[in-house]
């Protein structure tokens, strides 16, 4: 879990940021895979939904920085999610 602690930090400094300017919408979404429930597959599918939910439902309450860091933790939780390393997903 350690190399996923920038992650971590990154997540908790945009929900503080959400917080701090009322973000509902986002907040809503991301507070269903946010913390991680289980060190699981499934508790990081829930959190790449989750953030995927807050870039395409809640992006117009989101500051461009922050949505590039939306998607930077999107591309990390998936590689962790499915087990990637540095290579493409194989259908």
């Amino acid at each position: 879990m350690e190399k996923n602690a920038e992650l971590f930090r990154t997540l908790q400094s945009l929900v503080d940021a959400w917080c701090d300017r009322r973000c509902l919408s986002a907040l809503r979404y991301v507070l269903k895979g946010y913390p991680l429930t289980s060190p699981m597959t499934d508790g990081w599918a829930e959190l790449l939904t989750a953030l995927q939910n807050v870039r395409a439902f809640a992006r117009t309450e989101l500051t461009e920085q922050e949505r590039i860091m939306v998607d930077d933790c999107i591309r990390a939780v998936d590689r962790v999610a499915y087990r990637q390393e540095g290579s493409r997903r194989r259908l």
